[in-house]
């Protein structure tokens, strides 16, 4: 059954505002829908439910609800010309543009006009998915812009988008505006991912280590910086944890996330020789 297709959506309310929050024992706060089916968040419920989508990267997914939004906002008011919106958020790609406008109208976020869906209002249902997503951006986003902007946050397909400890220090380049970043360095000798964190409050820019590990070599330090650089949208949470709680308390949350993978459940990080977490944080 699929959220919100029985629902006489308004486009001044966000999707979802019919759903409920419930405490499970096994999952914690999950969010139910008007056919009671569960659901991790709103977005999932958005995303897995309404649209039928598949939900096995949630980086992925947060990209593509990003370039949604902007896509929905220029809609809803203002037109953008068409050049503006390949250029600016498909990078030039002007075929996955309009693949990407007709799926929207056939998902039933745009209004069907006689011109076609490039000059389309959104629907009600469109108006609302652009309150919900605009209240539910990643963390890491919210001081980015909509639009193409924050889509350059995720970097271009199968690229890194990676920084490094100099850079992240002065605010260069788009994960310089985060708070938090994951960073792989060499020091002493040691193969180290680290995870810093600047306050941007500072008058003197400065990254202050609060989470690192040390591996035995190159490959399974680079294996695992790059399973945290894909959980980029997680930065700020982790970062919350080992600012809250202390860097223990974060490496026994990756540990149970990392065991918790398919392609990792197998071999737990306590367990691999290969990596070491380093429990105390770095001033």
């Amino acid at each position: 059954m699929t959220p919100g297709a029985d629902i006489a959506h308004d486009a001044s309310l966000a999707w979802g505002h019919w759903m409920r929050t419930v405490q499970t024992p096994r999952q914690g706060i999950v969010v139910v829908d008007e056919h009671n089916q569960e659901w991790r968040s709103i977005r999932s419920a958005f995303w897995c439910g309404r649209l039928n989508m598949s939900a096995d990267n949630d980086r992925i997914v947060d990209e593509n609800l990003e370039l949604m939004l902007a896509v929905l906002i220029s809609k809803c008011g203002a037109r953008v010309p068409f050049g503006e919106d390949v250029d600016g958020l498909f990078d030039g790609d002007d075929r996955f543009y309009r693949w990407f406008v007709y799926w929207l109208q056939s998902a039933g976020l745009l209004e069907r006009v006689p011109n076609g869906p490039f000059g389309a209002p959104t629907t009600a249902e469109g108006a609302s998915v652009v309150r919900m997503l605009l209240a539910t951006r990643p963390p890491e986003l919210v001081n980015i812009p909509v639009g193409a902007s924050a889509i350059a946050a995720f970097g271009p397909q199968n690229a890194s988008n990676e920084c490094d400890r100099a850079s992240f220090e002065v605010g260069e380049g788009t994960i310089g505006e985060f708070p938090y970043a994951i960073v792989r360095e060499q020091r002493f000798r040691r193969h180290m991912v680290s995870l810093l964190y600047r306050n941007p409050e500072d008058g003197v820019p400065m990254a202050r280590t609060i989470w690192s590990t040390t591996c035995a070599d190159q490959a399974s330090r680079d294996r695992l910086h790059r399973w945290l650089h894909d959980r980029m949208h997680r930065w700020s949470s982790w970062g919350e944890i080992a600012r809250r709680s202390g860097a223990h308390a974060l490496s026994q949350h990756l540990i149970a996330a990392i065991a918790a993978e398919p392609t990792w459940g197998s071999a737990p990080v306590e367990d691999d020789p290969d990596i070491t977490i380093d429990h105390a944080a770095h001033k």
